[in-house]
């Protein structure tokens, strides 16, 4: 039976894909294609939860920041009782964007076209002229702005547009404990370090996404200055070793390096250290004192990097965390949000360390984030050719490999760190949301 909506080549790319992923073939087309893209945003950012916004960036009454998920702007408020809230940015008599600000402080929300009035929580409760115009007609209940739904984890405000989207820890499925690593480092949590960057790159998502869930293939090459100037604490030789991780089925994958003869927790000061103890838990604490890097990412497109950067050779340096999303605006087209997230409790000198380090390496004109950005732009622009379009690639690292029986998180997790098994899992995901269950 045809896919409908979707072209005769396009459903035969995608059927071929469904069954070539799991023997380790991937189609350079799906990474620059515009019949892609769209099929994308109603299928992909149509159905999963997508991350909008971190709890710490809206910390008071009134505070809201505007996001994306797929074409929808959403704002994201929380309201005068401190609940967060989630709706659609346009307003309901003729579709005006509500908010033109990416962030503020506001209790209500103004249409700048006819003047209709909403709380931040999303009730319509003023509307000019309503008994001339409307001769109070108009039941204002019936029309507020369009709600969207939200749920939340460690902090991690995520959204959806599938009323009937499973639950949030479902959609997880046990990546939380990954995910702890980034947002329990303290027993307060963590919190966003100053303003997010972002910047429109002409680049795929999915390559920055594929990337983030584990590439530790590319760091010797892409980022060889980097081992050379000493501003990692280990060498190439010793970058591979680690743990890749998936949950199968769910598209989440993460990348654990570690470097043997490292201190437990390198690169953290000592109060932080205490703190981890006692927010996470023993299967926890026996993985991540272990781990160096731990690059992972939330499918469809939020990524987290922990990685010590050392600023002189041999010196352990210092932990920074950078949280990022990469968002679609185009086919081969993306706008590039990326936070620092610091550990709440943590001494302040710590805080600033980091963001220094994060800036320098991974900010909008960070070093590292300069050769990504150079090599990912040049995959887009060749993957986007005519005789790409016929093109598979292989994913064939460690298609034989044995899952280890006794690694203390949940998933599927093998090792070395440098393979594609996080990817082979990312690329069926993909592919089952733009079949649609098929």
């Amino acid at each position: 039976m045809a896919m409908p909506g979707v072209s005769a080549g396009v459903e035969q790319m995608l059927r071929e894909m469904r069954e070539g992923v799991p023997e380790g073939r991937v189609p350079a087309r799906i990474f620059n294609d515009r019949e892609i893209y769209e099929l994308e945003l109603e299928r992909v950012f149509g159905k999963a939860w997508c991350f909008l916004a971190h709890e710490s960036e809206i910390p008071r009454p009134g505070d809201y920041v505007t996001r994306y998920i797929g074409n929808n702007n959403i704002i994201v408020a929380r309201d005068e009782k401190g609940e967060i809230h989630a709706h659609l940015n346009m307003c309901r008599h003729r579709g005006n964007m509500m908010c033109k600000s990416e962030m503020g402080n506001a209790s209500h929300f103004r249409c700048s076209y006819h003047g209709w009035v909403y709380k931040n929580s999303g009730e319509l409760i003023g509307v000019p002229y309503f008994n001339e115009a409307y001769e109070r007609k108009l039941q204002r209940k019936d029309w507020g702005l369009v709600k969207v739904r939200i749920d939340s984890y460690g902090g991690l405000i995520f959204g959806t547009l599938d009323p009937d989207a499973e639950s949030l820890a479902d959609y997880l499925g046990g990546f939380q404990f990954y995910l702890d690593i980034y947002l329990k480092q303290g027993l307060g949590g963590s919190e966003v370090h100053g303003p997010p960057d972002h910047w429109v790159a002409e680049t795929d998502w999915k390559i920055c996404a594929e990337n983030f869930s584990g590439d530790g293939y590319h760091t010797p090459v892409a980022h060889q200055f980097g081992f050379h100037l000493g501003y990692f604490a280990s060498s190439g030789a010793t970058h591979s070793k680690g743990w890749a991780v998936h949950i199968p089925g769910k598209g989440h994958g993460i990348g654990l390096g570690h470097t043997p003869g490292m201190p437990p927790f390198f690169g953290y000061p000592d109060e932080l250290v205490k703190q981890m103890h006692e927010s996470l838990s023993p299967g926890q604490l026996e993985l991540f004192s272990k781990t160096r890097t731990a690059v992972g990412n939330v499918f469809p497109n939020l990524s987290f990097l922990i990685q010590p950067l050392s600023l002189e050779p041999g010196d352990p340096g210092v932990r920074f965390c950078t949280m990022r999303l990469y968002h679609p605006v185009g086919p081969g087209r993306m706008e590039m949000w990326s936070w620092c997230l610091v550990p709440k409790d943590a001494p302040q000198e710590y805080k600033e360390a980091a963001y220094k380090a994060y800036t320098l390496a991974f900010g909008q004109a960070g070093t590292f984030e300069q050769d990504d950005f150079e090599n990912w732009i040049k995959v887009t622009k060749m993957t986007g050719s005519t005789l790409a379009r016929g093109v598979d690639f292989p994913y064939i690292q460690g298609l034989d490999r044995e899952p280890l029986k006794d690694f203390p998180g949940p998933g599927y997790a093998v090792e070395p760190y440098v393979t594609e098994d996080n990817f082979r899992n990312l690329w069926s995901t993909w592919v089952r949301y733009m079949m649609e269950g098929e």
